[in-house]
């Protein structure tokens, strides 16, 4: 007589069982893409609510692309803020000037990338504009990279960037870097190591395969944080729990430093 772990585990389940793997990972919020769906409004909401007694609060978006994100951080933080938008496509980066080109107070729009150490590299996009470029030659971008679109872009770092404009705290980081976020985190390691980054949002998924990075680096990354994953209606709090934890699926975590986590109510 075959054990019900035997019938459970039987080829002729897989099929089943492999629909509702994917589903489940739908379910969970893996591959959500659009800012409305997401559920990145909510956490930037819940975002703005622990930064409510900051007095203008220094939010970097890295990976700003046109400014979406941007204006939903202004939109949320209606009393003010300093937000250093980054964007290295130097087309992509000229739109994000014209759109903010009457909020100079609130927005400073940089065209560099951010990494590891201070340079240049090659960005790789689909098309003028895309939300899909990289630093990493992706192996599978969901739209062909097109070689005539590639640029050298200058690459500075975090903590370079916040020792030389006199920064000396990072409220709110945001990181949409197409695989490239480990590269950033730890050109940013002086900040985050002395806790002066309070709050990080990142981006993993598919291309953290092409760029060779695992959610075991990031969680070393981040100790003294807090982790949640974002879902539409606010945060789940996540854990890591080894090969478990190695979804190559895109995913947006929330970061938070513990003086500002409250996991009960997330």
């Amino acid at each position: 007589m075959s054990s019900p772990l035997r019938l459970l585990r039987h080829r002729a389940m897989q099929r089943f069982w492999q629909r509702v793997h994917r589903v489940s990972l739908i379910g969970m919020n893996y591959w959500a893409s659009h800012l409305a769906h997401t559920g990145e409004l909510d956490a930037i909401a819940w975002v703005a609510r622990r930064l409510r007694d900051t007095v203008r609060p220094v939010i970097f978006d890295v990976g700003a692309n046109v400014g979406d994100y941007a204006q939903a951080c202004l939109t949320a933080f209606p009393a003010g803020c300093d937000l250093h938008a980054f964007e290295p496509a130097r087309a992509t980066h000229a739109m994000l000037q014209r759109r903010f080109a009457q909020q100079k107070d609130r927005v400073h729009a940089h065209c560099c990338a951010m990494g590891e150490s201070m340079g240049s590299a090659l960005l790789r996009s689909s098309e003028p504009g895309s939300t899909i470029a990289s630093l990493v030659d992706l192996q599978s971008p969901i739209r062909p990279f097109d070689p005539a679109l590639a640029e050298t872009v200058t690459v500075a770092t975090i903590d370079g960037f916040c020792a030389e404009n006199g920064i000396d705290r990072i409220d709110f980081l945001k990181l949409d870097v197409e695989g490239y976020e480990l590269a950033v985190l730890k050109g940013a390691a002086h900040m985050i190591g002395r806790e002066k980054v309070s709050i990080i949002q990142m981006e993993f998924g598919e291309n953290n395969i092409s760029s060779r990075s695992y959610m075991a680096d990031f969680v070393k990354c981040f100790d003294g944080y807090d982790m949640f994953r974002i879902v539409p209606g606010g945060l789940v709090p996540w854990t890591y729990d080894g090969g478990r934890s190695e979804i190559f699926a895109t995913m947006n975590y929330l970061c938070v430093a513990r003086h500002f986590s409250d996991r009960s109510d997330p």
